[in-house]
């Protein structure tokens, strides 16, 4: 089952100032991985099927995706959990800001704060 977490994360700036903040990420069972990266697999492999029958592009097309199912179906499954976003209080600005990060980041980062685009370092507290 899809459980949604969260944990605390320390927002920094370059003055040195830092504030916390949340982490909000969803956490995937084995079996989700498992039906996740079987899900990327057969899109490529049915894109595979269906530029089949594209004339001249199938040469390229047939074999890239063949390979690419393997490859994002063992990416897909080895994601155990996905990184939504940070809420939290900008360390230079003050304000409460909503900052997006992807699936696979790691910590620390910088990034930028999303209501007056200072740069923020996100770590883990």
């Amino acid at each position: 089952m899809t459980e949604r977490q969260s944990r605390t994360i320390k927002l920094s700036n370059a003055d040195g100032d830092t504030t916390t903040g949340t982490l909000n990420f969803t956490v995937y069972s084995k079996q989700q991985r498992m039906a996740r990266g079987l899900t990327a697999l057969g899109i490529c492999w049915g894109l595979a099927a269906v530029t089949l029958f594209i004339p001249i592009a199938h040469f390229v097309l047939v074999p890239g995706f063949l390979i690419a199912g393997p490859v994002a179906g063992f990416m897909r499954y080895r994601l155990a959990e996905t990184l939504e976003e940070v809420t939290g209080e900008c360390p230079t600005c003050h304000e409460q800001v909503t900052i997006p990060v992807e699936a696979n980041d790691r910590f620390p980062k910088w990034t930028y704060c999303s209501a007056r685009n200072d740069p923020v370092q996100l770590s883990e507290a």
